[in-house]
């Protein structure tokens, strides 16, 4: 029994909600009241635009006239909700459920910033933005490189007597794979992708990585005396930086266009609240 009256009440709330998607019309002003509130429980108003869009919701889906029964209805339902979320706050719900409480800013950032969407953006703004941040849309040079190592300490003296024997091999056709089993375990791993330049530099150091944005892919230095031994850098791929034309990224400008507008309108909305509301701050020394 009691399962079957949980069981109505969601469906209740679900023909509401369900009703108020469908549309907004105008009610006879006979049939409204002249306050601004629908009801109230204790110093929260259900206000009385929102009952009415509520109850329009449902006349949408009625093919028949709505009645004082409905009204009434509709009500009860809406005083329920607020009756529901006072409860919970009373209980402390939004205070100890992460949950709700992340529920909740995430229906407020989505309703701050749905006012963005209002407003079609030109393409004269779009190409002022894309102007004005044409380093952010520029790709920069990418590099593919591995490298071996040929440590002083594991081959000693010979370190460089090493490294131009799997030169030679590389010379001579053999394959990076099996000439870098010549070189050292100690070296370090590099991802076989594609990185920036600033990726490269982390890895092999800037001296090399300017080394190795000069050669072309396939090819592969000299032995290089480094810290601690010599190298060989072997170039696999590489991606030249080249400025990019508004229509062919022009989706990818739009979405940077309105993210960056959308941080914006949240960011003032937020400092606006800052004001709104008395902050105490009591940070730790």
């Amino acid at each position: 029994m009691h399962r079957n009256r949980l069981h109505t009440l969601i469906l209740s709330f679900g023909l509401i909600l369900g009703a108020a998607m469908a549309g907004f019309s105008i009610i006879q002003k006979s049939n409204t009241s002249s306050l601004n509130w629908a009801a109230k429980i204790e110093d929260t108003s259900i206000p009385m635009e929102k009952y009415l869009f509520q109850l329009e919701g449902l006349a949408k889906d009625k093919r028949s006239p709505i009645t004082q029964k409905d009204r009434e209805y509709v009500l009860e339902r809406m005083i329920e909700e607020e009756l529901l979320i006072k409860r919970a706050i009373d209980l402390g719900m939004l205070d100890n459920n992460p949950m709700a409480r992340g529920t909740i800013v995430q229906q407020m950032i989505k309703t701050i910033i749905s006012e963005n969407a209002r407003y079609e953006v030109s393409n004269e703004e779009l190409n002022n933005f894309f102007k004005e941040n044409i380093g952010f849309f520029t790709k920069s040079s990418r590099l593919r490189i591995q490298q071996i190592y040929f440590s002083d300490e594991e081959f000693a003296s010979l370190s460089l007597d090493q490294a131009d024997k799997a030169y030679e091999l590389l010379l001579n056709g053999e394959s990076f794979e099996n000439a870098s089993k010549l070189g050292s375990d100690s070296a370090l791993k590099i991802p076989n992708s594609l990185m920036t330049l600033s990726k490269v530099r982390e890895y092999i150091g800037p001296s090399l990585m300017n080394i190795a944005q000069r050669l072309e892919p396939g090819t592969f230095t000299l032995p290089i005396k480094v810290s601690g031994g010599h190298k060989i850098i072997y170039l696999l791929d590489k991606e030249l930086a080249r400025d990019p034309k508004f229509n062919d990224i022009r989706e990818a400008i739009s979405s940077e266009y309105l993210k960056r507008r959308d941080d914006k309108s949240l960011r003032e909305y937020l400092e606006n609240l800052k004001n709104w509301y008395d902050i105490s701050r009591n940070l730790p020394e």
